[in-house]
């Protein structure tokens, strides 16, 4: 079966690329013929390799900052290595153009990641418009929060009621749909769950540091944030690693590897001894490689995270005063993921099995 995924694929951004490439490859080993959409805007490759320039100075500096930093233009480049790795349709630039003339394919799959976030408002786009009797399915979609306003209740019905099937990554996700459209979606895991860790494993990079360390990925410039990440150091008196997506961190740390791209963030986190971050993608990984970790609470989009923490029992890993960290014993503070394996497992086989008879 020939399938066609629309997805935020091209954006330089982990989770992002990571979930793309999880979804085409799983549905692959199925045995199905599947393309990325490759809806790629100008305005999102400019971003990606950084040459948005404004007379604004502080974009001046950034701009000048990208362009003459070699560990900017590595992580610029090994993002765009792996993006093409994919197997993507023609590129598209422009929405009108793709919903003109979209691609062929017996069946269209939207998710996973926030492709329904209506923060900035409703777009039919995403709720695949432009495919007209065609078999439509979503797979792990996500709103990114747990309610949403009721003014777009009838647009999603509108919408989903051409769905084959529905599924999304949050609970909150099932709730909203069934309240505003009265239809029945299923909650699954998020597609990189559903590669196994030796598969991350064969396309992740070589170690890149020796010894124990904390990974740190995301976080804001937050006092709470701070105080999060120097909790965990004092408590475990291991040198701090971070990685980000952007060109700094707002925290203080002992190496930041800012040349890392898609490969080399799942060897950093794979090689840590604990992990500690803000991102939904950061814990995702850190369960896939059973790490100890710790999150923050995301003060309003937290559904995501809180969600997927709760499929596994593991609630107590957002934490809400980081202080809490110092008094922790080890049995407190490292997951004993025995406990949890068949529970892990058995969400892991429920989602695949719903991917196999959703394309039945």
């Amino acid at each position: 079966m020939r399938i066609g995924i629309l997805t935020i694929h091209a954006a330089f951004n982990y989770g992002a690329m990571l979930q793309a490439y999880a979804l085409q490859t799983v549905l692959n080993k199925l045995g199905h013929d599947v393309h990325i959409i490759d809806y790629y805007p100008k305005n999102v490759e400019r971003e990606n390799f950084m040459r948005e320039f404004s007379s604004n100075p502080k974009q001046i500096v950034k701009y000048i900052y990208a362009r003459i930093n070699p560990n900017v233009q590595k992580k610029i480049k090994r993002f765009n290595e792996f993006r093409n790795q994919m197997k993507t349709t023609i590129r598209y630039m422009d929405k009108t153009e793709l919903c003109r003339n979209p691609p062929e394919f017996d069946v269209y799959m939207v998710g996973s990641d926030q492709v329904w976030n209506l923060e900035r408002g409703f777009d039919s786009f995403w709720f695949l418009n432009f495919i007209k009797d065609k078999r439509k399915i979503s797979y792990a979609s996500s709103f990114g929060t747990s309610t949403i306003s009721d003014e777009y209740d009838e647009l999603l019905k509108k919408y989903l009621t051409g769905f084959h099937a529905i599924s999304t990554r949050e609970l909150d996700g099932v709730n909203i749909i069934k309240s505003a459209t009265g239809l029945e979606a299923t909650q699954v895991l998020d597609p990189t769950f559903l590669l196994n860790a030796d598969e991350w494993i064969s396309i992740s990079s070589s170690t890149i540091i020796k010894g124990d360390y904390i990974l740190c990925y995301g976080f804001d410039a937050s006092e709470k944030s701070k105080l999060m990440i120097d909790s965990i150091k004092k408590r475990l008196k291991l040198p701090i690693i971070a990685i980000s997506i952007s060109l700094a961190i707002p925290y203080k740390a002992d190496r930041f590897i800012q040349e890392a791209g898609p490969c080399e963030f799942l060897s950093l986190i794979r090689n840590a001894k604990f992990v500690c971050t803000s991102s939904y993608h950061g814990m995702a990984f850190a369960i896939k490689f059973r790490k100890s970790f710790i999150a923050t609470i995301h003060p309003y989009r937290n559904s995501r995270m809180e969600s997927m923490i709760a499929s596994f029992g593991l609630e107590n890993r957002q934490i809400n005063n980081p202080l809490d960290i110092l008094d922790m014993n080890d049995i407190d503070l490292f997951i004993d993921y025995s406990s949890i394996e068949t529970r892990i497992e058995s969400g892991i086989a429920d989602s695949l099995y719903w991917l196999k008879s959703s394309l039945l």
